[in-house]
């Protein structure tokens, strides 16, 4: 069949206006298309091309530029969520009858216990289940800090349909999950996800970049991994724990990322409170790539406090202060070491 220039023109319109409108339609579902039924397309997709990399370019630039919901849809859920826990902007009522029971005083009167008390002019940014302070120059948080509760430690959700995105409220503008890409270096939490298993914001909060850390993958998937999966488990057989972590600022520190530029600290510290048993433990465990035991790097919060120059739990009386942030016992942390037993010849 042949065709004449009339009709070749005419098909060869077709055929861009079908190209246009197509690829127009494909960036709009692209866009609109839920971030969990993306990954999951693309994971399908990469078990049949394990080879390519484009799937994961896509979805870190759909997560970072196209953000699922509207700011008025986050504002109502963020509102919600407030409601539902009593969470309050600003509260932080003391209790000012004279007479009160110390006791009680100690267990119940402690609202924002966690907040450190800091000699830097850090931007101090609040979101709903932990505070943190981010530091401009090294394009990550100080100290990240928040009180471990029953409700955090409840197996609601887990982290399988999380993503990192930038936290809008830092003024100065946060670092990118792009900045991690091909660094060596893990998106490593301060605040990490288990903690925060309780209800979906939860979870989503911690992968705020401002809540990231570049870690050694070895550090971040072995050795801070166990820590932290000991930290869970003092909170659910002690009770609520006011934890403070962050990176070791320190020397002359390699910069990575794209767009920002984000330190590597050479340690990262965590210090730990349980309030109820007036004990507290705390960590300096070296930024390195291999697997170590963390018990080896256990040190007192004073030691913390000499490292990084912030001063923790400020809020307790100082004899209570004083006595808790210089011990360096693992009483009531860590079960006492089995006697070598001798063998009979």
């Amino acid at each position: 069949m042949r065709f004449n220039k009339k009709t070749l023109q005419q098909l060869k319109n077709y055929l861009w206006r079908i190209l246009i409108f197509g690829g127009v339609g494909l960036l709009l579902l692209f866009i609109f298309i839920p971030n969990a039924t993306l990954k999951n397309i693309f994971t399908h997709f990469e078990q049949k091309f394990p080879k390519q990399t484009l799937t994961e370019k896509l979805y870190k630039w759909k997560v970072e530029y196209f953000p699922q919901k509207s700011t008025s849809e986050k504002e109502q859920e963020q509102k919600s969520v407030e409601q539902e826990f009593e969470i309050v902007e600003g509260k932080k009522e003391q209790n000012s009858t004279s007479n009160t029971n110390k006791t009680s005083k100690r267990q119940n009167n402690y609202e924002g216990l966690e907040i450190p008390k800091s000699p830097y002019k850090d931007e101090i940014v609040r979101h709903t289940y932990f505070t943190l302070a981010y530091v401009e120059e090294h394009e990550q948080a100080r100290w990240v800090a928040y009180k471990m509760t029953a409700k955090n430690l409840e197996k609601n959700v887990n982290r399988s349909q999380e993503v990192f995105y930038p936290d809008k409220k830092v003024s100065t503008g946060s670092a990118l999950p792009m900045d991690y890409a091909g660094s060596g270096f893990d998106r490593g939490h301060l605040a990490p996800a288990g903690d925060f298993t309780g209800n979906e914001q939860m979870i989503r909060e911690t992968f705020v970049m401002s809540n990231i850390s570049p870690q050694y993958p070895l550090f971040n998937r072995e050795t801070w991994r166990l820590l932290e999966e000991k930290v869970r488990f003092w909170g659910e057989k002690k009770g609520d724990l006011y934890i403070v972590t962050g990176p070791v600022f320190k020397g002359n520190m390699p910069k990575i990322g794209k767009k920002n530029k984000i330190s590597v600290p050479p340690a990262y510290y965590k210090v730990i409170l349980s309030l109820k048993e007036e004990r507290g433990i705390a960590f300096i465990i070296p930024n390195v790539n291999k697997k170590e035991q963390y018990r080896q790097y256990q040190v007192s919060i004073d030691e913390v406090e000499k490292e990084t120059g912030i001063d923790f739990f400020h809020l307790l009386p100082d004899d209570l202060e004083e006595r808790i942030e210089s011990s360096t016992s693992t009483d009531g942390w860590f079960a006492p070491a089995k006697p070598k037993t001798k063998r009979i010849e």
